[in-house]
């Protein structure tokens, strides 16, 4: 056997290396949204294949631009402009779509459900957790029932959707009537950044329509 040497390793660490191999890590990353993705791509770049192996567990086979999100639902942008397909960027990363419904951590196992009602276990050295957030509707009566959310892009092309509707029924009715007054209204409940983003964005979609 000939063993090469490099000025980083001496020749007894590369023979350790050659006779007794680190185990590969097993990283497991929950959510493959702008965390999650890029934390995945991150790794890609920094670990060998004998180094590590990556799994990125997501219902949605894509990585969704949030911030951009209010221009989609006001029609200035694309919906498939503020996506990124999982599966064409992350390369060397084994992908599994489902959602985790269970962990163990003392195991290292997590427990993740997949379509049809079936689950798989998954074993890991390191588990990242990026889940995400979703919408929060408070005790506000009415909100859970009747809002749309702006987490996903399919959110905001729904909203986009019921605003043209909305313009469209209105413009059949005369002015005086009350009903084409509530079909011309829309409210945005949350003052923070996404809320005036997706105020402003609507208040300009609805003079061109």
């Amino acid at each position: 056997m000939t063993i090469e040497t490099t000025n980083s390793k001496t020749p007894a660490a590369v023979a350790e290396a050659i006779l007794n191999p680190k185990p590969k890590k097993r990283i497991l990353i929950i959510g493959g949204g702008y965390a999650g993705f890029y934390t995945a791509w991150k790794l890609e770049k920094l670990l060998s294949k004998d180094e590590g192996e990556v799994t990125l567990v997501d219902p949605l086979p894509y990585m969704t631009y949030q911030p951009f999100l209010p221009e989609v639902a006001a029609g200035s942008i694309e919906p498939r402009h503020v996506i990124v397909s999982h599966r064409q960027h992350l390369k060397k990363t084994r992908l599994v779509s489902g959602r985790m419904s269970k962990v163990n951590h003392k195991a290292k196992k997590a427990t993740i459900s997949i379509e049809g009602g079936k689950s798989r276990v998954i074993e890991y050295d390191q588990i990242v957790m990026t889940a995400g957030a979703v919408t929060r509707t408070f005790p506000i009566k009415g909100i859970a029932e009747q809002a749309i959310g702006m987490k996903t892009v399919e959110e905001a092309v729904e909203v986009r959707n019921r605003l043209i509707g909305n313009f469209e029924r209105a413009a059949a009715l005369p002015k005086s009537s009350k009903l084409r007054k509530r079909l011309l209204t829309t409210v945005v409940v949350g003052g923070g950044f996404a809320g005036i983003e997706a105020f402003a964005e609507l208040r300009s979609a609805a003079t061109k329509l």
